[in-house]
């Protein structure tokens, strides 16, 4: 008969979290997380396949904690007010979240902001700055500045 499992997926993904509050999503290995439980890194791999599993399951469970935070803002007499205050709160309380969350470049993982290069490959021409005319305060105005007004 097999052992059982000392430690469940959600202890294995709590203990990542902290990892990843304490130290940035760039620290977070099966080593790391191992350290964090007190074990070797045999059950983290039992739990989670591969590390992007993990990462994946780390994501969810900030994208979790930032539910929160808007939850609470959007009870607020001004939900609009309140969930800009409540993002700023997050940003503050939890930056490394906020790192994860909205300044992490990882290609093909879900709500993952896109790199650089895919963004001004979807603009096009109309984010390049082009000159319409040669006054200083015009001269670098966008393109798709110009297109709208």
């Amino acid at each position: 008969m097999a052992p059982k499992f000392k430690f469940t997926r959600a202890e294995i993904t709590d203990a990542a979290l902290q990892v990843v509050r304490r130290n940035g999503i760039g620290a977070l290995t099966a080593r790391a997380i191992a350290d964090e439980l007190g074990v070797s890194t045999q059950p983290v791999f039992t739990c989670f396949s591969t590390m992007a599993e993990a990462r994946g399951a780390v994501r969810s469970a900030a994208e979790s904690i930032y539910d929160g935070y808007v939850e609470e803002g959007l009870r607020a007499e001004i939900p609009f007010h309140g969930f800009g205050m409540q993002y700023i709160r997050f940003a503050r309380e939890e930056p490394e979240l906020y790192r994860l969350l909205f300044l992490t470049h990882d290609a093909g993982e879900k709500g993952a902001m896109p790199k650089p290069s895919a963004i001004s490959a979807t603009c096009g021409s109309w984010c390049t700055a082009s000159p319409r005319s040669s006054s200083p305060a015009t001269a670098h105005t966008p393109t798709w500045r110009s297109a709208l007004f």
